[in-house]
């Protein structure tokens, strides 16, 4: 089919019309500028010998930049790749090194020697070495002439230089003057390829126990920059990001209350890299024990003479450390203490005079603070030939003559009858009371 012209026109126009809304294809399209990298090693101060515009930098490539070494000599310093890229050009007259980063995107290094590679087309990784700082061309001033350029065609015509901005956190735009950026002062980074670290510090050790508040704090640190953190206790705090957009934080111990925790921290970098620490496991015991006692204080009877098996409730540290024992005394004085010390909640006596006793007890923590003293029980020894009725087994119990009883004596003639029990247990007597096991007989009958 034969187009009129009219016809023609309008295709053209039609055609027109959709390459303005929509575009040139892809391969067309202009492509975003590659990262760059300081081309400087890793660690290592170097400075602006030599900035943007002026002496040898002018015409199309001032924006070009002189580095050299702070400390030390830059002669035979390796230089590395700014980006990802294949060697487009190697001249040995100047030592330059041209490589290639698509798209019209160069970058140039010169004042080489010793480049890796002279054959077009070899493909270099971000940080790979290209070649060491020579003499050549340097006016006996070793130092890397770098270069960030547009060009165009097979051959990098046309060529202009461009402004750098650098991922490891420098930038150098046009600003005004001769020898723009003169004296600034570098240090290469590197892309961030590793997470970054968590370290504790606190005044407790992982497996102690505190007695009272305590501060556990972290640092993270990064090879480029710290994101942020999230924190808990006893459980990952897992998620996408941050919680807290900080290099350092800490918890304290009553945030969590009593007992056994272990601080979780994960931190990430600005690349996203994750790491995850853990302190822990410490403990928290902020109150002292307690007993959980009756109302009514349990008042029983026993046999005077013969080995007695003493039994009272056990004391509870919630969730603190526990309980490791617990003093006792055995006397007549209803505010009697003694270092008398049991590893549990039974004991046995012997020897008791005929009397009226009280068994007083102080809870002994593992970890922290003891117990108030708290009187556990009355004792009422009768002897054996004042009894009528048996004595039920609930309330007294006979050891075996193989257990050996605390010392005896000889009980003292009766002079004064023990008091009654009363519903405030207070025990007085004629002369000082102390208490037994074997300190003194009781108040007499």
């Amino acid at each position: 089919m034969t187009l009129r012209p009219v016809q023609r026109v309008l295709l053209l126009f039609a055609l027109f019309a959709l390459v303005a809304a929509f575009g040139l294809p892809s391969k067309l399209a202009r492509a975003a500028a590659p990262t760059l990298w300081l081309p400087t090693p890793v660690g290592e101060t170097w400075w602006v010998a030599q900035g943007f515009y002026c002496g040898t930098h002018t015409g199309g490539l001032a924006r070009a930049l002189d580095l050299a070494k702070v400390d030390g000599s830059t002669y035979g310093a390796p230089v590395r790749a700014a980006a990802d890229g294949e060697l487009f050009v190697w001249d040995g007259r100047s030592g330059t090194v041209i490589l290639s980063h698509g798209d019209g995107y160069y970058t140039e290094y010169t004042h080489l020697e010793g480049p890796v590679s002279t054959t077009r087309g070899t493909r270099f990784k971000q940080g790979d070495v290209i070649g060491y700082v020579g003499y050549i061309g340097t006016g006996g001033f070793p130092h890397l002439h770098f270069v960030f350029f547009r060009a165009d065609g097979p051959y990098a015509s046309n060529r202009r230089g461009l402004e750098l901005d650098f991922a490891d956190g420098y930038s150098f735009h046009d600003t005004s003057g001769c020898n723009q950026h003169y004296g600034t002062e570098v240090i290469a980074q590197g892309p961030d390829t590793t997470p970054p670290t968590i370290s504790f510090t606190s005044p407790l050790a992982v497996d102690a126990w505190a007695c009272e508040n305590q501060r556990i704090e972290f640092t993270i640190e990064d090879t480029h920059l710290v994101h942020g953190f999230s924190q808990a206790f006893n459980e990952d705090p897992a998620g996408d990001a941050p919680a807290f957009e900080a290099r350092s934080g800490y918890v304290e111990l009553d945030w969590a209350g009593e007992g056994q925790h272990t601080l979780h921290v994960r931190a990430w970098d600005t690349e996203g890299h994750q790491a995850y620490a853990t302190y822990g496991p410490v403990g928290y015991d902020s109150a002292a024990p307690t007993f959980d006692l009756p109302a009514t204080l349990p008042s029983i009877t026993y046999t005077a003479y013969s080995n007695l098996r003493l039994r009272w409730p056990a004391a509870s540290d919630g969730d603190g450390a526990g309980v490791r024992g617990y003093r006792l005394y055995l006397g007549t004085d209803s505010d009697g203490t003694d270092d008398w010390f049991s590893a549990d909640t039974t004991v046995s006596v012997g020897g008791l005079d005929p009397g009226r006793y009280l068994l007083r007890g102080q809870a002994v923590a593992e970890a922290c603070e003891d117990s108030a003293w708290v009187t556990l029980q009355e004792l009422v020894v009768v002897d054996p030939s004042e009894l009528t009725t048996a004595i039920p087994q609930a309330t007294a119990t006979r050891e075996p003559t193989a257990t050996a009883p605390l010392k005896r004596r000889r009980p003292l003639k009766p002079t004064d009858r023990p008091l009654r029990q009363t519903a405030a247990i207070t025990v007085t007597a004629t002369r000082t009371p102390t208490a037994v096991d074997p300190r003194s007989a009781p108040l007499a009958p």
